[in-house]
């Protein structure tokens, strides 16, 4: 499929970024040359990808990045986008995602096996291949491969995590993460809904883990973001009771 193939692509630009100090610092360059720009994409990158991948790459050297580092985060989550693009079923691809993230963090040597930058790459790939087990989507299996490569972030469970709110923006939606001491019932889950619906104006998709470490209460963040004072005020005034 042409999105999974500009996934793949644009993955494969975020990697080689990612490896190369030199050559994110010439394409992030703010004195350099557009042409001599344009002619260092075409080097590195025509041979192996398509021309549009390779034209994507080459308007995003044009602009100005305030570290070299943001080229190559772009590019992943470009790619992170057009795998959600290409997908038949987005719900089900944030669904496992999120699985994954949650059978890894509960995991710590799991967890440990996938973030160590000790690990090798295939090593690591190997992993991804006997957690996922020929079960998961086409689309997720890519982005939990690219995952193993990222930088975004140190552990591979928070890569996916961020996946997930990339697809959610993509998807016009915002992403709860609910960390509970206990499974919150349907009833629980349908008024938490509705209180955040009510404080935030639109409806958010609610990820929910069991944290044995939580005493009482929720830990809620939102597309990233902990939710401070006001918002739990406003939780409260909508006598949320999740007792």
């Amino acid at each position: 499929e042409v999105g999974l193939l500009m996934t793949s692509e644009l993955f494969a630009a975020t990697n080689a970024l990612l490896s190369s100090p030199q050559l994110r610092s010439a394409l992030s360059d703010p004195s350099a040359q557009a042409a001599g720009k344009s002619k260092l994409v075409e080097a590195v990158f025509g041979p192996k990808l398509s021309k549009e991948t390779v034209g994507l790459l080459g308007k995003m050297a044009q602009m100005r990045w305030s570290a070299t580092r943001d080229l190559a985060l772009t590019a992943e989550a470009l790619g992170v986008r057009a795998a959600a693009a290409a997908s038949k079923d987005i719900d089900a691809v944030q669904a496992e995602l999120f699985a994954v993230g949650q059978i890894v963090s509960s995991d710590p040597q799991l967890e440990l096996a996938l973030s160590s930058t000790r690990a090798s790459v295939e090593a690591k790939m190997v992993l991804v291949a006997k957690l996922l087990n020929n079960k998961a989507t086409e689309t997720t299996s890519i982005l939990a491969g690219q995952a193993v490569h990222s930088r975004t972030f140190k552990r591979f469970a928070e890569v996916l995590e961020q996946y997930g709110m990339w697809i959610a923006e993509f998807a016009g939606e915002s992403v709860a993460n609910i960390r509970a001491s206990k499974e919150l019932s349907e009833d629980q889950l349908s008024r938490l809904s509705s209180a955040l619906t009510k404080v935030f104006g639109r409806e958010l998709q609610l990820n929910v883990e069991i944290d044995q470490e939580i005493i009482g209460g929720l830990h809620i963040t939102v597309n990233g973001e902990v939710l401070d004072a006001t918002v739990l005020t406003k939780l409260q005034n909508a006598r949320l009771q999740l007792g």
